[in-house]
């Protein structure tokens, strides 16, 4: 019983502890968010680009979708692109952060680019 005690009453090695573990928890906690930021992104590419190659195969084009025409001297008509953007806000790990207190900061903003096919 008086190891017991005595080992829960030495507190030795607390503050070296503390010294270690809470920047390493900072340290964890940055580089989860900086993977799940780029996971996000990737994420949000795919599905834009997608969106993108689906509406200028079909000639649907979204209201928040823009359309840009090029003439060229080697197409016989004018060539249209589509580009489509998509945008999300990304959760925040890391509390507090006054870095990363603002919204614009914290989003992903990615943009996907199609050709748009000649439609009969």
């Amino acid at each position: 019983m008086k190891f017991v005690n005595r080992f829960w009453r030495d507190d030795r090695g607390v503050v070296e502890s503390t010294l270690v573990i809470i920047p390493l928890m900072v340290l964890f906690l940055i580089t989860a968010s900086l993977i799940l930021a780029v996971n996000y992104r990737n994420l949000d590419l795919s599905y834009a680009q997608s969106e993108a190659t689906t509406g200028a195969i079909t000639g649907e084009v979204l209201a928040s979708d823009e359309v840009a025409s090029f003439s060229s001297w080697f197409s016989v008509g004018k060539l249209q692109v589509l580009i489509t953007h998509r945008r999300r806000l990304l959760p925040s790990i890391l509390p507090a952060m006054p870095f990363l207190a603002h919204e614009k900061a914290r989003t992903t903003d990615v943009v996907g680019v199609a050709v748009m096919e000649r439609q009969p």
